[in-house]
């Protein structure tokens, strides 16, 4: 050892055996490559395509369940896996480039948003509706948004509240005539938010987040509605009008029929059982 240090010269014996590592450092290699395209390949009943890769494949990082988590994430609020469909966290993680630790490390988080169900036995899908879970989402948006309509007013923010939804109004406005649907549709939950965000209490933000991805999912599967975005954006524009003007109980007025269940601008397209809920059924595997 002594020796290799003084000379500098490899001591008899590494060079074949760094000569006999590298060609199983490369057989490792590819066998994990053919790992991935098996699993990428697998065809498991019910599981759906990997969604998340359209925007290719993640580097890795620090941050690197947080971005698996926004992908798939958007994949389900933006409608690129239906409600009720199987998720593969193989088929998955094979189109990320990542292993399937991310990807079930967000599966945990998506649960806790609503957006995924886990099912013993048989796996993990996209959420869908229980009979009555329509009514709750609406009571809760409800209680969060008219309260934190009432506190923007309570401490004087109404005008700032108002400034950010006109802002947030006219790029629907541009969306709309545009036809750019999934834009508008993102705007419509961005204008409900911004209502949570502008009332200086943060637990009424955090609280509405638990539930804005559920909603966005919704509103999505009714995105090709004519009926529900004419009227959707009107109501939007005339709810603008009446923070603007300080008249804070038509306000609350227009947002509880806007919210409600049996009255909301698109709830009342939802294709609900007679029970109140699924949307859309569960598909039979």
């Amino acid at each position: 050892m002594n020796a290799q240090r003084k000379t500098g010269r490899t001591a008899p014996g590494a060079a074949e055996a760094t000569t006999k590592a590298a060609p199983k450092a490369a057989a490792k290699a590819t066998d994990e490559t053919g790992r991935q395209a098996a699993a990428a390949r697998r065809t498991d009943s019910g599981a759906v395509a990997a969604a998340p890769s359209a925007e290719g494949p993640i580097k890795r990082g620090p941050l690197l369940v947080e971005e698996v988590l926004q992908r798939m994430r958007r994949s389900i609020v933006q409608g690129d896996w239906e409600l009720g469909e199987k998720i593969s966290e193989a088929r998955v993680a094979a189109s990320l480039g990542t292993s399937k630790t991310p990807v079930r490390e967000a599966l945990v988080q998506l649960k806790r948003e609503g957006l995924v169900e886990i099912r013993p036995q048989a796996g993990t899908y996209v959420f869908t509706l229980a009979p009555g879970e329509l009514n709750q989402i609406c009571e809760v948006r409800w209680i969060l948004e008219s309260a934190a309509l009432r506190r923007a007013f309570e401490v004087d923010a109404h005008a700032e509240l108002a400034a950010r939804l006109n802002g947030v109004l006219e790029e629907m406005r541009v969306a709309w005539a545009g036809g750019d649907v999934r834009s508008y549709l993102h705007l419509d939950g961005a204008l409900h938010e911004a209502i949570c965000a502008s009332c200086g209490n943060p637990y009424i933000a955090q609280s509405y987040a638990l539930i804005a991805g559920k909603v966005a999912a919704l509103r999505t599967h009714l995105g090709t509605d004519r009926h529900h975005m004419q009227k959707s954006f009107a109501e939007h524009a005339r709810l603008v009008e009446l923070v603007e003007r300080g008249a804070l109980e038509e306000a609350l007025a227009l947002l509880g029929r806007h919210i409600a269940r049996k009255e909301g601008s698109y709830w009342e397209h939802l294709n609900q059982t007679a029970a109140g809920g699924i949307l859309p059924p569960l598909r039979q595997e």
